[in-house]
């Protein structure tokens, strides 16, 4: 009885790994005036359709809550494995139809031409605990809020990310946080750190639901237990709107 379930239990770890999406987030910093329209041709007529033709099945795509100036133009693509991820240039590459669509902004360049500053990127891996998108919801006024937690060091991420898979993503659940994805950064600015996406109808149900969550008895002891003590050293944080033609 006992090989049999751990034979179970090492199936089921294999389950979870394998299917434990990766997630591609890209921040486009727009110059002042930069050619956003450029940019956002692109993204909708070129780099969608080949994303979705190659198998990423929803590509989300937000501007800041409020339009600060200059935009940031955030867009987070979601694989199904590291395989995945890691072919998927050569595959746009090979793309003819993309490669066409893709024309007006490659020949984008140039000082009398502004784009935008740069693109910061994350590669992220989806927790055991959350381990797919989710898109809860639909509301048109939606929102999306999204935190980066900054780690003290290797084993302190490591902490923080047991706090989620373990009891912290069930408190989300509970108190109306609508999680959409949780992911490991393994590479990307500020490491170690972790990034994850929550979603809302409006800033009124996000402000609500946040305070719940604050005033929860499930989160007010596990943040006082010594094992998650000092998990993370500094939160970044992000309100984004999605834009008309985002598949999120």
């Amino acid at each position: 009885m006992k090989k049999l379930f751990l034979f179970l239990s090492i199936i089921l770890f294999s389950f979870q790994a394998f299917s434990q999406e990766y997630y591609e987030i890209r921040s486009y910093q727009m110059k002042f005036r930069g050619n956003l329209k450029s940019l956002e041709g692109y993204i909708q007529n070129a780099l969608i359709p080949a994303l979705n033709a190659y198998g990423v099945s929803k590509v989300g795509v937000f501007k800041d809550y409020g339009k600060q100036e200059p935009v940031t133009l955030v867009v987070t693509i979601p694989f199904k494995n590291i395989e995945a991820y890691a072919g998927y240039r050569a595959a746009l590459e090979k793309n003819v139809v993309y490669q066409e669509a893709s024309r007006a902004y490659f020949d984008q360049v140039g000082p009398d031409k502004p784009l935008y500053e740069k693109i910061s990127t994350y590669l992220a891996k989806g927790f055991s605990g959350h381990p797919n998108l989710t898109l809860p919801t639909k509301d048109a006024s939606r929102i999306y809020e999204w935190r980066t937690y900054e780690s003290y060091n290797e084993d302190a991420l490591r902490r923080k990310i047991a706090m989620f898979n373990e009891e912290e993503l069930r408190i989300f659940d509970n108190v109306g946080l609508h999680n959409v994805f949780f992911g490991e950064v393994l590479a990307g600015e500020n490491t170690p750190c972790l990034s994850y996406m929550v979603s809302f109808a409006n800033m009124a149900e996000r402000d609500a639901n946040w305070a719940k969550f604050s005033a929860d008895a499930d989160w007010k002891r596990i943040s006082n237990d010594p094992k998650y003590a000092n998990s993370h050293s500094r939160t970044v944080r992000k309100f984004l709107e999605p834009t008309a033609y985002s598949q999120w």
